[in-house]
């Protein structure tokens, strides 16, 4: 039976995952699957574009300290929102969330490596742009591709094109300093953890 779903009009993939989890098509703030999108601190849910980076505000977002890292005290040097290790996002924290609406959000790390065992991860190019394309083994007929989109970090989108990260909704297990988050090269993907300033791409998913 199919599962009902307030997407609010955008796009999806069936996996066909164990746990029913729907992948968007795109990240948030693209026009098509190959777009990069913007790029979000971990819980900011103002986005910035690749050009925006390097200019005005999202050059002083995605500069190299935290200065401007969302809910961090820098007299304290302390943060004074998701304190704790593994803390999850609340809806009005979540990029995709609130920019996608309806049922919309960001995957949590269980969802992310549910992503990375049910499917084969490719290598690609899609529209120029590279990425890897993530197929079910369930059912071949379908996957999502996610472009190579780099991250923003010292006033600069870097790596673009060679890899990218994805912010899942919850912090590092064992530090309130890092995001855990997808990530990916030519050769491989898996799960990891970075610092809360770093700009990366948001994917939505539906549970």
């Amino acid at each position: 039976m199919d599962k009902e779903v307030n997407n609010n009009v955008y796009e999806y993939v069936d996996l066909g995952l164990p746990s029913g989890t729907l992948w968007a098509t795109m990240n948030v703030g693209a026009s098509k699957p190959s777009d990069a999108g913007q790029y979000f601190q971990w819980g900011d849910t103002q986005g910035y574009t690749a050009s925006q980076v390097g200019t005005g505000e999202g050059q002083k977002k995605f500069a190299l300290d935290w200065r401007d890292c969302k809910w961090y005290d820098t007299d304290k040097k302390i943060f004074t929102k998701y304190t704790t290790f593994g803390a999850a996002l609340e809806l009005e924290d979540d990029a995709a969330h609130v920019n996608m609406g309806g049922d919309w959000h960001m995957p949590t790390p269980t969802q992310v490596k549910e992503l990375i065992n049910y499917t084969t991860s490719t290598w690609t190019t899609q529209d120029g742009v590279n990425g890897r394309l993530f197929t079910s083994t369930k059912d071949t007929s379908k996957s999502i591709f996610i472009p190579a989109a780099g991250f923003a970090y010292d006033g600069a989108v870097q790596n673009s094109g060679t890899g990218a990260d994805v912010w899942s909704s919850m912090l590092y297990t064992d530090s309130v300093v890092y995001g855990q988050n997808l990530y990916f090269y030519s050769d491989h993907a898996g799960l990891s953890g970075n610092y809360r300033y770093c700009g990366f791409s948001v994917r939505g998913v539906i549970d």
